[in-house]
């Protein structure tokens, strides 16, 4: 209040002191320089004082309009989806909608599985369900392509950052592919030189310290079915995957000794089930070879991360401990028209205080620029005032000309 007051008190002293000078000194060159400066200077100032109080396809130069519209590159759309706020409507209707929890993803032990919807054919890409990793802090799903030409399918596998500030479902239901990791963790082969191969991978679950992730990699015939079943780590501290085909040697060398089974004759495959419950280096799977109506049980095996040590745990099918660590979303129940209603009300009151703490923000912003306005003004006055009050001492002691004009 008291700035203030002092303020008008001073622009009213500039004000009186230019009414006087133009009839004093405005003959003399520099203080009509000075003047005239000081008044085109503020015709400058004034300009941008309005322009900051308009929206800005009001006011636009051409260079801040070129600025403006330049082309974006990804990255910056990219960050500006990953930022962006989805719309509100507080003018909601009841719509019955699902609700969503997480539950665990190996649950039955070895039962993920992807699968090749129809809508694949003509979507040409699906990302697949994912995994959330059992501290919660990052999603890996796969990503499968259709190639039409050949009528075959390769996949990649990708990671998310979950953001650490939302709750648990929050987490992987606001998770989105823009967030995704650039490089995937684990490619299948690309080639779709032959036709109707399909390759596809699928997470079985994270290790208990979350620092390891097991997947399965099939590769088969459209119209031939499941050709084999492959195993691969991926190691989240080295950041790499290595493929583990030493288990399928080895099932191979042991019934090749046994005997009783012809790998040759018959299809058999792996069906990896997950981190062993008591160890986090090694790998609990099964084997099955396809004699006839019912497969022959070729034994619960385990392999190290490494890929170094295969052993046969079991021949009769004994359970083995298998840990059960991620988790997927899974519907939970349906909304409550009452729930929604209360949401809808709640909805309303936020966006009347949103626009009436929008519009007092916008009146104080506008009395800043107008404060600011008038103290620069007062001080370009002041400054010019000085200006001609120094001329003025330099004339007292400047020498007139016989025309009685000074200044050179």
């Amino acid at each position: 209040m008291f700035e203030a007051l002092a303020g008008s008190i001073m622009a009213m002293k500039v004000h009186f002191a230019q009414l006087k000078l133009p009839f004093t000194k405005r003959h003399d060159r520099v203080v009509a320089e000075t003047i005239y400066q000081n008044n085109i200077n503020k015709v400058e100032v004034t300009e941008k004082y309005e322009k900051s109080k308009m929206p800005d396809s009001g006011y636009m130069t051409v260079a801040e309009y070129e600025a403006k519209s330049r082309a974006k590159s990804k990255k910056e759309i990219a960050e500006e989806v990953k930022h962006a706020e989805i719309p509100k409507d507080s003018n909601m209707v009841y719509v019955p909608q699902k609700t969503f929890k997480l539950v665990k993803y190996n649950d039955p032990i070895g039962s993920p599985e992807l699968t090749l919807p129809r809508k694949l054919n003509f979507d040409r890409q699906i990302n697949a369900q994912g995994i959330i990793s059992g501290d919660k802090s990052m999603l890996v799903y796969p990503a499968v392509y259709y190639y039409a030409q050949t009528d075959c399918t390769s996949c990649d596998l990708f990671l998310i950052k979950l953001d650490p500030k939302l709750n648990d479902t929050d987490k992987a239901m606001k998770a989105n592919i823009v967030q995704r990791e650039e490089e995937p963790l684990i490619s299948t082969s690309k080639d779709i030189e032959t036709k109707f191969i399909f390759r596809t991978l699928t997470p079985i679950d994270f290790s208990s310290d979350n620092k390891k992730l097991v997947v399965k990699e099939k590769i088969g015939h459209r119209h031939d079915g499941i050709w084999k079943t492959d195993l691969w780590v991926y190691d989240f501290e080295k950041r790499e995957a290595k493929k583990l085909p030493q288990i399928r040697e080895a099932i191979i060398d042991y019934w090749a000794n046994a005997g009783g089974v012809d790998f040759e004759e018959n299809r058999w495959d792996i069906y990896p089930m997950g981190f062993d419950a008591n160890n986090d280096n090694r790998i609990i799977l099964c084997a099955y070879a396809y004699t006839g109506d019912v497969p022959k049980f070729l034994g619960t095996w385990s392999i190290d991360v490494e890929g170094i040590n295969s052993k046969l745990e079991d021949l009769e099918g004994a359970s083995i401990p298998v840990s059960v660590i991620g988790f997927r979303l899974a519907e939970d129940s349906v909304k409550e028209a009452s729930e929604v209603e209360f949401e809808a009300r709640q909805a309303k009151e936020r966006e009347k205080a949103e626009a009436k703490q929008e519009k007092e923000t916008k009146k104080f912003d506008n009395q800043i620029k107008d404060l600011e306005y008038k103290r620069k003004i007062q001080q370009m006055d002041m400054e010019t005032l000085l200006k001609i009050q120094q001329r003025k001492n330099e004339l007292k002691n400047m020498p007139k000309t016989k025309d009685g004009l000074t200044g050179s």
